[in-house]
């Protein structure tokens, strides 16, 4: 039985991402952001902020984990192939896809 995805939200720091989502079958938290409106680093810190019940502004800065500047880098322009990232941050696996999609599973989760 699959169960319907549950809406975290809002995620008031990132304006185009209106809410994240969790997926209990997948054990994964989802959200869609606009690359040309925000940065992909702002987003994945609040993906993460929100998955973690956590403050954004609590979490350590993101650079921790991944140089933000190259994140940003490979998707602030358009490219003719699909690119993606992942790293871990702050107990999660991130992936941050090209069409502006964040995914995060809690790190361990199968």
């Amino acid at each position: 039985m699959t169960s319907s995805p549950e809406t975290l939200g809002p995620v008031e720091i990132v304006d185009s991402m209106p809410f994240v989502e969790f997926d209990a079958d997948a054990e994964r938290f989802r959200a869609m952001f606009d690359s040309d409106r925000d940065s992909a680093s702002l987003a994945v810190v609040a993906v993460v902020a929100a998955a973690a019940h956590r403050d954004p502004f609590d979490l350590p800065p993101l650079h921790s984990a991944i140089d933000s500047s190259a994140l940003e880098g490979l998707f602030s322009r358009p490219t003719a192939g699909e690119q993606r990232v992942s790293f871990r941050y702050e107990g999660f696996d991130v992936t941050v896809f090209d069409e502006g999609t964040i995914e995060a599973n809690p790190t361990g989760a199968a």
